[in-house]
Parts: structure tokens; C-alpha cells; sequence
């Protein structure tokens, strides 16, 4: 599964004073259905003036983890 992340880094007074944020996040499907709803988002955030560096970045997560930790009632339990 392809997560996209707007990630930011806030203006900072003095280095390691913020650390990054997920702003928002959206899975393969919801990005080809909504294709422009990150970069607007990505725009609301440049336009706060709060941040110094915005981007989106694509991570590759594994589905079957992510439902194991959704799911754990699903494990199954060595004997």
C-alpha cells in the first residue's frame, strides 16, 4: 500500500526545536480520486507562514501489517 504524506517542518528559533509533522495523508485511492486534495492542503500551510519546508512524500507501507495492528484479535498464537 502507497501512503502520500504532506510532511512539514515548522520555523524553528533554534535547531531541533520542532520536529516534523504528518499534516496529511492519503492512500493510493484516495489520492487518484482526489488528486489535488494534498496540494491544497500543501498551499493552505504556505500560505500560514508557520512552516519552513513543506513536501509530499510517497511511502510504501505493507497492508498485511497495517491489519495486523487493526486487526490483533486475528493472530494466531504459537503453541
Amino acid at each position: 500500500m502507497n501512503l502520500h504524506v504532506l510532511f512539514g517542518q515548522r520555523k524553528c528559533d533554534y535547531p531541533g526545536q520542532y520536529a516534523l509533522e504528518a499534516l496529511a495523508c492519503m492512500d493510493e485511492n484516495g489520492q487518484s480520486d482526489n488528486p489535488d486534495y494534498l496540494h491544497t492542503e500543501q498551499e493552505k500551510y504556505e500560505q500560514s507562514g508557520e512552516f519552513d519546508r513543506l513536501s509530499i512524500v510517497e511511502l510504501s507501507v505493507s497492508e498485511k501489517d497495517v491489519r495486523r495492528i487493526l486487526y490483533p484479535e486475528q493472530q494466531a498464537i504459537a503453541a
